[in-house]
């Protein structure tokens, strides 16, 4: 799941990162995995909500065209994460990994997190 989210970062970062500044110990992998894809977010809410009683509770833009939301259903046991992208007058709203746990533990924010000073990225 880290290498997943590590990926998905460094793929998804405003300025694209250049060989020379990944740190070594970034493994490159290609990875085969299957992804479920709408046309439209209002299609992936009603999927999501009808098969798993899940709703939004987070979003983030990841760029001017993409963006990213967290579907979790009540009882945090489900959660859903879903990349939305836009090309023209296109949408491509995909399911990127789903998973369930024990209730409660799909899903928790942190209420106080501590931020660390940024470095220039591969230091």
């Amino acid at each position: 799941m880290k290498a997943l989210a590590l990926a998905l970062a460094l793929i998804a970062a405003p300025v694209a990162a250049e060989e020379s500044d990944v740190p070594r110990d970034v493994v490159s992998r290609t990875v085969r995995m299957q992804i479920f894809c709408v046309g439209s977010m209002v299609r992936m809410a009603t999927l999501l909500g009808d098969k798993f009683g899940e709703a939004p509770v987070a979003m983030g833009r990841l760029n001017d065209t993409d963006s990213f939301l967290i579907f979790v259903d009540k009882y945090r046991s489900t959660s859903t994460i879903v990349i939305a992208k836009q090309r023209k007058e296109t949408v491509e709203v995909c399911m990127v990994w789903s998973g369930k746990a024990e209730p409660g533990l799909t899903f928790a924010l942190n209420p106080s997190p501590q931020f660390p000073e940024q470095k220039e990225f591969g230091t």
